[in-house]
């Protein structure tokens, strides 16, 4: 949501509040409406204190081309490469419908925790501009969320929470 434009939605007193409990569901719509048929989107909702909420749309500023959109399509993806400057790996790799045959051959969760010594994690939830200096946190998709470009080194995340565990 935050590198989509609404910078907001997910966050500490946001519409999904960080600092309460929540449940992210998250839904394959596939093209028949079956288990079987091929993946075609990929839809988020939240449900916090009993009320269910919509993902936040696509800002026109952002992702000009995926406006008002509020889940992951191959168009979505295509136009956010587009409007980000980015490579698209994803469609060369089939796309949804890549991803879901490779879902159907079956996929283990696995969670952990960690931290990154050479980026510090900006990828996630701060602004990653160019090596050039051609992009800057201005630009769209550029900042990915509210963390300092300072934040995140690991010997103070590791000192700050020692007992993180999933």
């Amino acid at each position: 949501s935050y590198r989509m434009g609404d910078e907001t939605f997910f966050s500490k007193g946001g519409t999904v509040n960080t600092e309460l409990p929540m449940t992210v569901v998250t839904q394959f719509l596939t093209t028949d409406g079956t288990d079987t048929g091929d993946l075609k989107e990929i839809r988020r909702i939240y449900v916090q204190n009993g009320k269910v909420i919509q993902n936040s749309k696509i800002s026109a500023d952002k992702i000009p081309a995926a406006a008002g959109k509020d889940s992951i399509t191959d168009e979505v993806c295509q136009a956010g490469k587009a409007a980000f400057v980015n490579h698209d790996d994803f469609t060369k790799k089939g796309g949804l419908a890549g991803m879901g045959a490779s879902l159907k051959r079956g996929m283990v969760l696995v969670l952990s925790l960690w931290d990154d010594t050479l980026t510090r994690m900006k990828w996630l939830d701060s602004a990653t501009p160019s090596k050039d200096g051609k992009r800057t946190a201005a630009d769209p998709g550029v900042k990915r969320g509210p963390c300092a470009m300072t934040a995140g080194s690991p010997s103070q995340l590791r000192g700050q929470y020692p007992t993180a565990h999933v």
